[in-house]
């Protein structure tokens, strides 16, 4: 009898010693989401589809995609610009509007 109190005892401060030290451990703070920064933005330039660097006001490079030719959705959303923050999504896009 006189070994199992030792032994329940010894499990109770084990766990009690874990307890405490777990509690006094510093914790590590989640990062806040942020937005990924936006790379490119296409949009239409003098009736063409452009991709600018960022929100520059001058293109990177405008293609033979004239905008007027497109369909009315994708013309609404060439007014007001696609944000792409990656060279996959820049490409898949173009891809979209017919390059």
């Amino acid at each position: 009898m006189k070994k199992l109190i030792i032994a329940l005892s010894t499990i109770f401060f084990t766990i009690m010693i874990m307890v405490s030290i777990y509690t006094f451990l510093p914790r590590s703070q989640p990062l806040p989401e942020t937005e990924p920064a936006v790379e490119y933005t296409v949009r239409d330039y003098g009736g063409k589809v452009a991709v600018f660097e960022g929100d520059s006001n001058l293109p990177v490079v405008v293609y033979e995609i004239y905008t007027h030719l497109l369909p009315e959705n994708d013309i609404e959303l060439l007014r007001r610009g696609i944000k792409v923050t990656t060279q996959e999504q820049l490409q898949t896009c173009l891809e979209d509007l017919g390059l």
